[in-house]
């Protein structure tokens, strides 16, 4: 029975595709191909591409990391430095290694790795603190793996000039993922420094404002990759128009493509969705507010945003954050740092800020509202919104939580029916990849009544204290 509920689904799925939009068609593929790969897979990779022996490297440890449709590992590698005297002096390095969705891999989508790539490189430049590449032993930035189990055939260098290592490993059915790595970022997650202020919410407040200045500076940072400005490359021109193709889910100008899924979760039975009369009210502003000014470019400023300035993708890299916290002496600047650009697209720019927003209120679910308006005093110290932006920031605000939980449940309910297995062994096999169950789940207990609270207070009213902050009122 459960076999043919699951091909029942598929054929659905099938049938919906010549009508679906490429937003809902990469969402709906990123969970069939998700990175089957192991740490065994990992070790062997990176064994294979990334293993120095002139620096007599020794691998620690390998640690499976939470993620939405990719596929994360941290290596701990010790490294023989120098000698002092008679004693070899030892220094520990971490990397990650990501094996990307499947559906990221493959073209069109697989060239905007090389935005993610550039965009770490862009913040760089102006003292942001971020990741970088690491490149393979052979100088490639990038290389393809198939579900094969084995590292495979294409390294993607900077100058796009492919190198065939094995074309034998090719077929049916196989599923490529691009495979990169990462510098690891030291540092504190924010929703780590955020839950250690419950208690302290005073503290809370205040560092929330701190965040909001970075999230500016990443803002004012990102309008100037831009085209028009005639002080950037060629190759920051080029690669701004690879990422202005970009169609995602997640970009909250596509906001109204959740409703497919929305649709999908309530045909599976009644009460995975919490709270159906807030998220639709959510549907009814955003076709109000939004859509009657989405196309006028002087009201609604386009920009590359990062679109996922979540309380995991934001760290604290001081050692002495306690006491920097505590005391409010946080340096904006060189205190924080911002990873994973797989969400990046050219939007509104006011999404980031949106976004940045959405989260916070989901990462202090005892005080969302008061957290969220902290934050935007912060922003508009290290930037400015238009008296437009402001006004749809409220219901866009709302549109990234709404996304944010019906996607979670989709992605865990959808993800269940195409790895239901009657098959004791290759369920046994399977334990040893990555559950996101947790991960896709989190925000489910306490989100619905954030996304309530804000309706409750409704667009104009929030619009109101917003203009207040940024001195319009």
């Amino acid at each position: 029975t459960r076999t043919r509920t699951r091909t029942r689904t598929r054929t659905r799925t099938r049938t919906l595709h010549g009508r679906m939009k490429k937003t809902q068609l990469d969402e709906t593929e990123r969970k069939k191909f998700r990175p089957l790969c192991s740490k065994e897979h990992a070790k062997t990779v990176w064994l294979a591409r990334y293993y120095c022996k002139e620096d007599e490297e020794k691998l620690e440890k390998i640690s499976m990391l939470d993620s939405y449709d990719d596929a994360n590992f941290l290596f701990h590698i010790r490294t023989k430095e120098n000698k002092e005297g008679n004693h070899e002096k030892k220094k520990a390095k971490k990397f990650i290694l990501k094996f990307h969705n499947g559906v990221d891999s493959m073209e069109p989508n697989a060239r905007l790795l090389d935005c993610h790539e550039f965009a770490m490189r862009w913040l760089s430049r102006f003292n942001i603190c971020t990741s970088s590449v690491v490149h393979t032993n052979s100088g490639a930035s990038r290389f393809d793996w198939t579900d094969s189990h084995s590292s495979t055939n294409n390294d993607h260098n900077n100058n796009n000039n492919n190198n065939n290592i094995n074309d034998s490993i090719e077929k049916k059915n196989q599923k490529t993922h691009a495979v990169k790595v990462l510098r690891y970022v030291e540092g504190t997650l924010l929703i780590d420094v955020v839950n250690s202020l419950v208690e302290k919410p005073e503290e809370q407040k205040a560092f929330w404002r701190r965040v909001g200045e970075f999230v500016g500076i990443i803002s004012e940072t990102f309008l100037r990759w831009n085209p028009e400005n005639p002080s950037i490359e060629e190759e920051a021109k080029t690669l701004y128009c690879t990422l202005a193709t970009r169609e995602s889910l997640w970009d909250v100008r596509n906001f109204e493509d959740v409703r497919m899924f929305l649709d999908a979760l309530k045909s599976k039975g009644e009460g995975l969705i919490k709270d159906k009369n807030a998220i639709e009210q959510v549907f009814k502003w955003y076709e109000e507010h939004v859509n009657s000014i989405r196309n006028d470019t002087a009201k609604l400023r386009l920009s590359v945003i990062h679109n996922d300035l979540n309380e995991s993708n934001v760290l604290v890299t001081a050692s002495d954050w306690e006491e920097r916290v505590n005391n409010d002496s946080i340096d904006v600047l060189n205190d924080f740092a911002c990873i994973d650009f797989g969400d990046i697209c050219i939007s509104w720019t006011v999404i980031e800020i949106a976004t940045a927003m959405a989260y916070c209120a989901l990462a202090t679910p005892n005080a969302p509202l008061e957290s969220c308006e902290k934050m935007l005093e912060g922003v508009a110290m290290t930037f400015t919104l238009n008296e437009h932006e402001i006004k749809v920031l409220p219901v866009l605000l709302m549109s990234r939580v709404a996304t944010s939980l019906v996607m979670g449940l989709y992605s865990h309910h959808f993800k269940a029916d195409d790895t239901v297995s009657d098959n004791n062994e290759e369920k046994d096999k399977e334990e040893e990849f990555q559950d996101n169950t947790a991960y896709l789940l989190k925000s489910q207990q306490t989100g619905w009544n954030i996304l309530k609270a804000f309706v409750q207070e409704t667009p104009e009213k929030l619009a109101i204290a917003y203009a207040g902050i940024f001195g319009y009122i």
